[in-house]
């Protein structure tokens, strides 16, 4: 009797030893955690046009306080560069995209040696400081300051011509608007096609990344 006794004993630790290993085996830790990404966002603030007026009476003879502005071919100097002149006869628009990341510039009514400027300003709408990497005027990406001819219609005969000024490289943290303006002269030049001078219409790109990515390769 005392040999089953102690026979059952020996079979109830022996079960035991096997529960406590079998719960260490299959024990597991929950660990609770909450991860949120920040976003990368900028959008165009601020756009104007230094000629936005729209003519009552595009070139008649009368005094005008809102005239057209020209200047000379390359934006030679010397200094000023620009004047104005005594009729109002063009003019511009602009137009932001939804997501605020492209600008359509319009001119109207333009001729040869028609001058307007566009300014802006960039806004960082998102949580990650940004840089302005580069812009995209048309299908030309301009990484700093400079001229960029455009030939309307292939006839290698340059139509109009545009100088960027130069803001890249400025961080702009979150809520934050770029330190300085951004600005973007723009000159008909002579052999402008007429079929072009009616409406001339280009887009702007703003390329932007994380402080820490810039300059982007290549």
């Amino acid at each position: 009797m005392k040999k089953i006794g102690l026979l059952c004993l020996a079979l109830v630790l022996a079960l035991g030893t096997l529960g406590i290993g079998y719960a260490a085996w299959i024990d597991t830790i929950y660990i609770e955690g909450t991860v949120t990404t920040g976003s990368l966002c900028w959008e165009f603030y601020d756009c104007k046009l230094l000629d936005y007026f729209e003519p009552i009476n595009p070139g008649g003879d009368f005094s005008t306080l809102t005239p057209d502005w020209t200047c000379r071919n390359g934006f030679a100097g010397p200094t000023p560069f620009t004047w104005e002149l005594d009729k109002n006869v063009g003019w511009g628009t602009q137009d932001i995209s939804a997501d605020g990341k492209t600008l359509t510039v319009t001119l109207n009514n333009t001729y040869p040696c028609y001058y307007n400027v566009l300014s802006f300003y960039v806004h960082n709408c998102g949580t990650v400081p940004l840089i302005i990497d580069h812009v995209v005027i048309g299908s030309t990406n301009l990484t700093a300051a400079g001229y960029v001819p455009i030939d309307f219609n292939g006839d290698l005969a340059y139509d109009f011509e545009i100088r960027y000024g130069d803001n890249f490289g400025a961080q702009i943290d979150p809520g934050e608007y770029s330190p300085e303006e951004f600005s973007l002269w723009m000159h008909v030049l002579q052999p402008c096609p007429q079929e072009q001078l009616d409406t001339l219409t280009f887009t702007i790109e703003i390329v932007a990344v994380q402080w820490n990515e810039h300059p982007l390769p290549g």
